[in-house]
């Protein structure tokens, strides 16, 4: 859900990239659809978030016990067929409150889902793949006094099984004092789950993508002592947020929310005690690494 302020009603909308490898490389399909906010359904006794009664755009089921994903759509000549189930989903976790403050702004964050399996298909057209895999998916919700705060945010996914995966969430305020963090990494290794906050940025080293300066190499410090390394290693999608505006709401939006939305997905590598032992899967919402990344909606990464 967003609200652009007088630019816009309040609206409710969903977001999909799927990737079809090729013969000559991976081709993006990508696709965005938005309803005025009075069109949301929220069943709660069925457990089902609509975009729209009579659209097929949904997700449904009681966490931890299920989950389903559901999206056909029609947009720009291309007709998307998306139905995922999930299973074996590990519960829900939040940092303390789940809140954290940013000059005295909060935003929230909850990961609802930090592992799950995944079955089901994708189709664009009359591309159509039968789909298996792993999934994660989190929460980020925030105001438009705290969007104007925050001049970045990362976020990496890693799942290998039920029993070892790893994700780190961190935005990081405009005012960088120190390169101080909000967000925390959460993991399991070898059966046991963990948590510990991202403290601070300690180095940073930067490469120009799509006429944006964005990491390639960040060292980050955490509140148990522990220091990590994570390199991008591939890009393979960008998105504008604010790309279907026109120019002049384009402009608007850039002043409401403090500046371009963009999200960089692809991947990375997490070196820890001087060893690299994952290879992350950088997700959407704030997604690889995003110059004033504002994400108001839950995101979805399947492998």
């Amino acid at each position: 859900m967003a609200n652009f302020g007088s630019l816009k009603s309040p609206v409710s909308g969903v977001r999909v990239s799927v990737l079809i490898p090729g013969s000559n490389g991976p081709k993006i399909y990508q696709v965005s659809r938005e309803y005025a906010i009075d069109y949301l359904v929220q069943d709660e006794q069925n457990d089902r978030f609509q975009l729209r009664a009579e659209r097929e755009l949904l997700f449904e089921g009681k966490l931890p016990e299920t989950h389903r994903v559901r999206i056909f759509t029609r947009k720009d000549g291309n007709q998307f067929d998306i139905d995922l189930t999930f299973s074996n989903i590990t519960r829900a976790y939040t940092r303390g409150n789940g809140k954290f403050n940013v000059n005295g702004e909060q935003i929230g964050h909850l990961t609802h889902i930090p592992y799950a399996e995944v079955t089901g298909h994708a189709a664009v057209n009359d591309i159509r793949r039968e789909a298996s895999g792993k999934a994660y998916m989190d929460h980020t919700y925030q105001f438009q006094t705290t969007t104007s705060l925050l001049k970045s945010g990362y976020r990496f996914v890693y799942l290998k099984d039920a029993d070892n995966w790893d994700s780190i969430f961190f935005l990081l305020p405009e005012d960088g004092q120190e390169m101080k963090t909000i967000g925390y990494r959460l993991y399991k290794r070898d059966g046991r789950v963990r948590q510990a906050a991202v403290e601070r940025i300690t180095q940073i080293t930067k490469q120009r993508v799509s006429g944006k300066n964005i990491a390639l190499t960040m060292e980050i410090e955490m509140d148990n002592g522990e220091r990590l390394r994570i390199t991008r290693s591939e890009d393979e999608e960008t998105f504008s947020v604010l790309g279907e505006l026109g120019w002049i709401a384009r402009r608007a939006a850039r002043t409401f929310l403090g500046g371009e939305i963009i999200d960089f997905r692809g991947t990375a590598h997490l070196l820890e005690d001087s060893r690299v032992i994952k290879q992350f899967r950088t997700t959407p919402k704030q997604d690889l690494i995003c110059g004033h990344s504002r994400q108001l909606s839950d995101h979805l990464f399947c492998r």
